[in-house]
């Protein structure tokens, strides 16, 4: 069983938390999983879409690709894995399947049964949780959970987004992550902090990336 940190955080700006999760992949020494929230009902945008979809939204781009994310009522997660870990040898579909299981758990473990959906939808959509692709998570009730990745030199970023019918289980679901997930995945999570080279990397990150028009609307 391998040991990964585990960061839990409060709400916290759209910039601040893009900051972090981007700081944590470029200082990235062992696996990290981190559950957060925001202090605003913003939009994120992958790294490639215009920045016209959020409309009058407060939005943010992210470091990873993908497809436009409400944070109005989901509840995210990040995980840094670096180069150096063994998932880092599977393809990028078997990595997402991989961490959506760990997923799957946390939502069994609240008692909502979901399953990983073995192909893309035809839907097309700018949005994330409307247009499912291979390896999100569904219900009967419609796509539940859909993450981004980002590999670099340094690791693997991987940003994921869980949005339940009612989000007032949201507080179930922090609460069960951790478990459920390292269970699920044989893996030891440590609670931990920031160190103080993350630390000092998100906070550069955050004043000279993500709380600049340049970055934000550079589409």
């Amino acid at each position: 069983m391998t040991s990964w940190r585990l960061l839990i955080d409060g709400p916290a700006s759209p910039a601040r938390n893009m900051a972090v999760d981007e700081a944590l992949l470029r200082e990235v020494c062992e696996p990290v999983l981190r559950i957060y929230e925001w202090n605003v009902p913003a939009v994120s945008l992958g790294y490639f879409q215009p920045h016209a979809l959020a409309g009058e939204r407060p939005f943010i781009r992210r470091y990873t690709g993908g497809g436009l994310v409400d944070h109005a009522h989901d509840m995210t997660y990040t995980i840094v894995l670096p180069r150096a870990h063994p998932w880092m040898e599977l393809s990028a579909p078997d990595s997402y399947c991989m961490i959506h299981r760990g997923v799957q758990a946390v939502l069994a473990a609240c008692g909502i049964e979901a399953e990983l959906t073995p192909e893309a939808s035809a839907i097309e959509s700018e949005a994330c949780f409307v247009k499912p692709v291979r390896f999100d998570i569904v219900a009967s009730t419609g796509k539940l959970s859909g993450a981004a990745q980002r590999r670099t030199r340094e690791g693997l970023l991987h940003q994921g987004s869980i949005l339940l019918p009612d989000s007032a289980r949201n507080s179930d679901l922090r609460n069960a992550f951790a478990g459920a997930f390292s269970k699920r995945l044989e893996v030891d999570l440590q609670p931990g902090n920031l160190t103080i080279s993350e630390s000092s990397r998100a906070a550069d990150l955050e004043r000279e990336r993500y709380s600049t028009e340049a970055w934000n609307r550079s589409r």
